[in-house]
């Protein structure tokens, strides 16, 4: 059986391109060094889906802030570097139309 015919229908289509933007960080600033992770409008799809546990969570950040840094630092201070990881995305999604992901 071959293809239907569009029986007199218009078809559409629509073009998007893609425009890769700066991508944005949150300074993260640890005795007297300084790290910078992306935001959630900066982050991939792979990375946005580690996010979902705590384990990929940490495994993110751990990416960006040095191993022997990383090693010395408390669930607390995670959850602290999280919530403001969480409230510069939300900013920065704010100020743009980016979504997480985007990159």
């Amino acid at each position: 059986m071959g293809a239907l015919p569009f029986f007199g229908r218009e078809r559409h289509m629509r073009e998007f391109t893609l425009k890769n933007k700066e991508p944005d960080f949150l300074k993260l600033n640890i005795g007297e060094e300084s790290f910078e992770i992306p935001l959630a409008t900066s982050m991939t799809m792979e990375e946005a889906r580690c996010m979902e546990t705590m384990d990929g969570a940490i495994s993110f950040f751990n990416k960006y802030i040095s191993s022997d840094i990383a090693n010395a630092l408390t669930l607390r201070n995670y959850h602290d570097i999280i919530v403001a990881w969480r409230e510069a995305s939300e900013a920065a999604q704010a100020d743009g139309d980016a979504t997480p992901g985007e990159s």
